[in-house]
């Protein structure tokens, strides 16, 4: 196998891994009485541990030298808490709240709230790409949340709510590392924002702690932090070093479809057509971003 079949491989397994943690978590939340918040703080707690372990294992100097540096052990600090604790927050309420499928794809509103962000803060129009995703992501949302009946909300406005700050989370995800990430590693960057964000919820391991933790239990939330968080991001990292972004973010869809499958055949989920074509809309705006183009609208008047 080459080495970028392997980076292939790894793409799609790493999608496929996140996509199967949202239904099981969806699992724990409706058959078994987890809350989301308790779960978050047990997988961010967990998974920060085994990845600040594995980063210790390999890379110990380049690990211990952030906290040697105030800065950047305050932009990782501010990423914990502001990038990871409330995008995983979002995303898990919003499961708690509809179901994997509708929240994982509603998280793909991120780019487009980058898209917005830039605009306001560089003071210029957005290419005309962007204006074309932002308008397919609201026809996409509309139909997802009206499941094609206009005057009606067939999704809960908690759900909503949720899928809509899962999104921004994503956006705050990818834009609140970025100075970090010039000096310093993804892996050792993301390991100390996960256990930082998870001591922070720690209290809530003990307050919110079910009354039963059965084996299942376990093991459920066991994959959610092992395979659906530190296998999951290692294969997104190995990926990146076989292929080009624009070619894993596109792979990025396995999440999603993965989501969808999985609850159709475990949890018998029924969608419509309305609710397919809504996704589509959503998810395609992800493959317009890494179109080229050759020409952005003119800038905004000051």
């Amino acid at each position: 196998m080459t080495e970028k079949q392997k980076g292939l491989v790894c793409a799609i397994l790493g999608p496929v891994l996140w996509g199967v943690s949202g239904n099981v978590a969806q699992w724990l939340f409706d058959d078994c009485g987890l809350r989301p918040d308790w779960l978050v703080a047990v997988r961010l707690l967990g998974a920060g541990a085994l990845l600040m372990g594995w980063c210790l294992a390999t890379r110990r100097t380049e690990t211990l030298a952030v906290v040697r540096q105030p800065h950047l052990l305050g932009q990782a600090l501010a990423f914990g808490v502001f990038g990871v604790l409330i995008s995983q927050f979002t995303y898990f309420a919003g499961v708690a709240a509809t179901n994997a499928p509708t929240i994982t794809v509603l998280q793909y509103l991120g780019p487009l709230f980058i898209v917005v962000y830039l605009a306001l803060k560089h003071w210029h129009w957005p290419r005309r790409i962007d204006v074309l995703s932002l308008a397919i992501a609201f026809m996409g949302i509309l139909l997802l949340v009206t499941h094609g009946h206009l005057g009606s909300l067939a999704l809960s406005p908690a759900g909503l709510a949720w899928g809509i700050g899962a999104g921004l989370g994503a956006a705050l995800y990818t834009l609140l590392p970025i100075h970090i990430l010039r000096v310093v590693d993804a892996p050792i960057v993301v390991a100390w924002a996960m256990l930082f964000a998870g001591v922070l919820l720690s209290p809530a391991i003990v307050w919110l702690a079910p009354a039963h933790i059965t084996l299942p239990i376990i093991l459920g939330i066991a994959y959610v932090t092992v395979f659906g968080t530190l296998f999951a991001y290692l294969l997104y990292l190995q990926s990146l070093t076989a292929l080009r972004p624009t070619q894993v973010g596109m792979l990025n869809v396995f999440e999603p479809l993965t989501a969808t499958v999985v609850a159709i055949l475990c949890f018998h989920s029924h969608f419509g057509l309305a609710e397919v074509v809504g996704g589509l809309l959503v998810l395609s705006t992800s493959f317009l971003q890494v179109l080229p183009t050759k020409h952005a609208l003119k800038p905004a008047k000051h």
